[in-house]
């Protein structure tokens, strides 16, 4: 499938073209989309192995990615890291009167230990502005050492995206990013912020959620796993 406006990172290969095209392909078969998602989630992990190798990783992402992208990035990655942590955040996303977004986070869950990890792994499933996953990188970085690598990782991002978010901290936080991604979009509708093609639309919907998590009560399974798991 070719997209005009869409260019592809050296992350990019024809299996991961392939998984993407696949978003946009499932828009109407939730469960579909959900593997797909997962599936993504596996080979962007691929990515960061080596990176992370022999080290400790906390991978933190939204509710609704948690289940798909997420777990998909920590079951690529578990046997390269020397820990693995979790953590998701509902975040309730929403405009403002000027037409800017927030994202407070109202609920958390981070697993024991995190503190300690030396790679902070920020999994979105697009990234279209700096406000979501600016919010929880800040609900994190006190915590953490001030060395600690910080990767954003998603299968789409708008084109401002990163320059977006880089702009948002001082350097000596924002020299530690590294983004990996495997398709960059230079069209966004203005009115809804989505990235087009990006992934399809809107998550929620896409991966059959009525809406945000916070607004349900909606608990993913990673986190229902990580409770019930004696620490």
């Amino acid at each position: 499938m070719i997209h005009a406006s869409r260019t592809y990172s050296d992350y990019s290969t024809p299996a991961t073209i392939r998984l993407l095209d696949g978003l946009l392909e499932s828009t109407s078969n939730p469960q579909k989309y959900r593997t797909t998602m997962h599936d993504i989630g596996i080979e962007l992990g691929k990515c960061l192995s080596e990176s992370i190798s022999n080290s400790s990783c906390l991978v933190v992402s939204t509710a609704e990615d948690a289940d798909f992208l997420s777990k998909g990035i920590i079951e690529s990655i578990s046997s390269n890291a020397s820990k693995l942590y979790t953590g998701v955040f509902w975040n309730n996303h929403y405009q403002v009167s000027d037409g800017s977004s927030v994202a407070p986070v109202v609920h958390k869950y981070l697993q024991p230990g995190f503190q300690e990890s030396k790679n902070l792994i920020v999994a979105k499933s697009v990234l279209s502005g700096s406000c979501v996953v600016r919010t929880n990188i800040l609900a994190l970085i006190d915590e953490l050492d001030k060395d600690t690598s910080i990767f954003i990782v998603s299968p789409v991002l708008y084109k401002e995206a990163e320059q977006s978010l880089r702009g948002e901290f001082p350097e000596e936080i924002s020299s530690r990013f590294k983004f990996v991604y495997f398709a960059k979009d230079a069209d966004r509708n203005e009115a809804s912020g989505e990235v087009t093609p990006g992934i399809g639309g809107m998550i929620y919907q896409l991966l059959g959620l009525s809406e945000q998590p916070v607004r349900t009560g909606y608990m993913p399974q990673l986190v229902k796993d990580a409770l019930s798991t004696p620490t």
